[in-house]
């Protein structure tokens, strides 16, 4: 919220009708900054340190275009403005342990998570209790297993949710098995996805199953509790 509007300290003249002229003009200006204060308190941007915005260059893949001899996922990506849709069919595919399929929106980042505790963004999935997961990169991202990545799960509601993801809770992963030799990085993260796995899903829930998630326009670092 901007600071009130002071007005320095001034000799008003006696005629009654310039004094009520300025009575006037400052209620005026106040309530122009209340209106405006009012504005900036309904959005979402809290003044924290923003990761990134709606303008990164997100890429969308899918066990299709990963694995296109067996994937058979539909995902897209829509920058609308004010948020990321990411949406589409996550499709079942029998694996050795079970059924996987997978879909995410992925971009580069060069950040330094030193000192912060977490990650923050608002969010809204069209269906309830579809488990989706942040995903993070280091500078460890090669490995002779496979890719190594730092996940953590989070569940939204249907209206936009707050999701506040502590930095010290992402568990190091190899193909989806933890890899607990490994701690993240922090001054060296790489990339950011949010991703959607069937495996992650419950026993009960759609095949395919329909998503959509939408992310407000900016993630961010931040240290409030």
């Amino acid at each position: 919220m901007e600071a009130p509007i002071a007005f320095p300290f001034l000799s008003l003249p006696k005629n009654p009708n310039i004094i009520k002229k300025l009575v006037v003009a400052g209620i005026f200006l106040t309530l122009i900054n209340s209106t405006k204060a009012s504005a900036e308190n309904s959005n979402f941007e809290d003044p924290k340190q923003a990761l990134l915005t709606i303008e990164a260059p997100w890429v969308v893949k899918t066990d299709k275009t990963e694995r296109p001899s067996v994937g058979s996922s539909e995902a897209t990506f829509l920058d609308a403005g004010n948020e990321l849709q990411f949406q589409g069919t996550l499709a079942t595919i029998s694996g050795n342990e079970g059924l996987v399929g997978f879909a995410f929106i992925e971009t580069p980042v060069f950040l330094d998570l030193t000192g912060y505790k977490y990650i923050e963004f608002y969010a809204k999935s069209q269906a309830p209790k579809v488990v989706y997961t942040l995903k993070i990169k280091d500078d460890q991202e090669e490995q002779s297993p496979g890719t190594l990545t730092f996940e953590q799960e989070f569940v939204v509601g249907t209206e936009w949710t707050r999701v506040k993801l502590p930095v010290s809770h992402f568990q190091p992963k190899i193909r989806g098995k933890l890899a607990n030799t490994f701690e993240l990085h922090l001054s060296q993260v790489r990339s950011l996805s949010f991703q959607i796995n069937r495996s992650n899903q419950e026993v009960g829930s759609p095949i395919p199953l329909e998503f959509a998630l939408d992310i407000s326009s900016k993630v961010y670092l931040t240290n409030q509790d």
